[in-house]
C-alpha cells in the first residue's frame, strides 16, 4: 500500500512548505497549491492523481477555503475526501462556516504539528475503517447513477449521456447501463447504431410488480464498448406505458450490479424525469452560453433547490454549440451561483459526423478536445468505486 497523499493549499508559501516539510518526515506524499484555483485546476487535469485528503487554508486571494471546500464537495471524485481547514479566525462562527462548507476538521492557526498529524492520521484510519468494512462484507458500493438534463432541447443531452456511458465503460472496462427516458423520442440507441428488438414499453406491459432481473437483462440491447441500452419506446404513443414506479423498480435492480448506470432524460419535469433524478446520485446539468440556455438552467436550479437535492448532487456542464459569441464563462459562473465542472468546446462537424454515423465521439474521434473533455469528465463523474461490481450481467 502507497504512502497517504495529502494536498496542502495555502497562499502563504512559508505556511504551505512547513506543513509539506513535517508531513513529508512523517512519511506522508505531499502536494501542493498556493491557490484554491490552482488546486482545482490540478484536479480537473486528465492525469490528475487524487489525494487522500486536503488540509486548506481559509483566507486565501481569489476563491477562499469555504469556496474550495465546498467545490470539492460538488466534485463526484473527490465528494468524501476528508478536509481539514486551517485558518486564523476563531470562534464558533467560523467553525460553523467550515462544517457547513463540508469540512471534516477546522483548526485554528498557528497549528501545532503533532495535533495537525493526529488529526490527519485520525480521518484517514476513519476512511480506511469503512472501506475495510465494505470489503469485509463483500457488499460493493451500488452503482453511481449518473443523469443528463436540461429543460431546453436540442442542447445535446443525449449525445453527452451516450459518450458518457461509452467513456465510463472503457474507464470500469465494464458493462454500463444506458437508460432512455426519452420516451417520445429517444436515441440512444440509434446514436450507437443499435437496432433494439425490445424497449422499455415490453417492460411496461409486464408491469413493475411482475418484472425481474432477467427481463430488464432481456430488454438490454448491447454495444461493443459495454454499454447496454435500455431503449425508449420506438413509438411515441408507447410512452405512457413508462410509469414512475417502473423506472424506480428498474434502477432498483441495476443498482447493485452495476458500477455506473447513465440516463437520458427528456427536457421536462414529469413524474417519471423527477423518479429518475430523485434516484441519481449525480445530474449532469447541460447548458448552452446564452440568455435563453441560462434562464432554463438557473429555473432548474430553483427546482432542484426546492426539491432539496444537495448542492453536490448537480454539476454544470457548458456544451459550446458555435464557433463565436456566446456569454463568458465567469458571468455564466456567477449567475448560477456554481463553476462548471467541464466545457465542451466547439466541434464543427464531429457530433453530426459521430450521430449519422453512429459511432460515439469517444470512439470514431477520440482525440478531438470535445472528446477529451468528455473523457475527462467520464473520469471526475467516476469517483472511486471498488474495481468489481457484485455480479457480472448476462451477455
Amino acid at each position: 500500500m502507497g504512502k497517504p497523499r495529502i494536498l496542502v493549499v495555502d497562499d502563504s508559501k512559508f505556511s504551505a512548505k512547513m506543513i509539506e516539510s513535517r508531513l513529508m518526515a512523517s512519511g506522508f506524499q505531499v502536494d501542493v497549491a498556493f491557490s484554491a484555483e490552482e488546486a482545482m485546476a490540478k484536479l480537473s487535469a486528465p492525469d490528475a492523481v487524487f489525494p487522500d485528503l486536503v488540509i486548506s487554508d481559509v483566507v486565501m486571494p481569489g476563491l477562499d477555503g469555504y469556496q474550495f471546500c465546498r467545490w470539492l464537495r460538488q466534485n463526484p471524485a473527490t465528494i468524501h475526501t476528508p478536509v481539514i481547514m486551517l485558518t486564523s479566525r476563531g470562534g464558533v462562527s467560523a467553525k460553523v462556516d467550515g462544517f457547513q462548507a463540508g469540512a471534516d476538521d477546522y483548526l485554528v492557526k498557528p497549528v501545532d504539528p503533532t495535533e495537525l498529524e493526529m488529526r490527519i492520521k485520525v480521518l484517514l484510519a476513519r476512511m480506511k475503517a469503512v472501506q475495510s468494512a465494505a470489503e469485509q462484507t463483500g457488499v460493493a458500493s451500488p452503482a453511481k447513477v449518473i443523469s443528463v438534463f436540461s429543460l431546453r432541447g436540442g442542447v445535446g443531452v443525449t449525445s453527452v449521456a451516450v459518450n458518457l456511458a461509452v467513456a465510463l465503460a472503457q474507464l470500469a472496462q465494464d458493462d454500463v447501463p444506458l437508460l432512455d427516458l426519452a420516451l417520445e423520442s429517444g436515441h440512444c440507441a440509434l446514436m450507437l447504431d443499435l437496432r433494439p428488438k425490445h424497449s422499455l414499453a415490453d417492460l411496461g406491459d409486464r408491469g413493475a410488480d411482475v418484472i425481474d432481473d432477467a427481463l430488464v437483462e432481456g430488454a438490454f440491447v448491447r454495444h461493443d464498448s459495454g454499454v447496454c441500452v435500455l431503449p425508449a419506446p420506438p413509438a411515441p404513443e408507447l410512452a405512457d406505458k413508462i410509469t414512475p414506479t417502473l423506472v424506480d423498480t428498474i434502477l432498483d435492480m441495476l443498482r447493485p450490479k452495476y458500477r455506473y448506470i447513465v440516463v437520458d432524460t427528456p427536457s421536462r419535469f414529469d413524474e417519471v424525469t423527477l423518479t429518475a433524478l430523485d434516484q441519481s446520485d449525480v445530474i449532469v446539468l447541460l447548458l448552452t452560453p446564452e440568455i435563453a440556455g441560462l434562464k432554463v438552467t438557473t429555473a432548474a436550479l430553483d427546482v432542484f433547490q426546492a426539491l432539496e437535492y444537495p448542492p453536490q448532487k448537480t454539476v454544470a456542464v457548458l456544451n459550446w454549440p458555435f464557433a463565436q459569441g456566446g456569454l463568458p464563462q465567469k458571468n455564466i459562473e456567477a449567475a448560477l451561483h456554481m463553476p462548471l465542472t467541464a466545457v465542451i468546446p466547439h466541434e464543427r462537424v464531429a457530433f453530426v459526423e459521430a450521430i449519422n454515423r453512429g459511432v460515439p465521439l469517444v470512439i470514431g474521434q477520440p482525440q478531438t478536445p470535445a472528446a477529451q473533455v468528455l473523457q475527462q469528465l467520464a473520469q471526475q463523474l467516476s469517483g472511486r468505486l471498488s474495481p468489481k461490481r457484485v455480479a457480472k450481467s448476462v451477455r
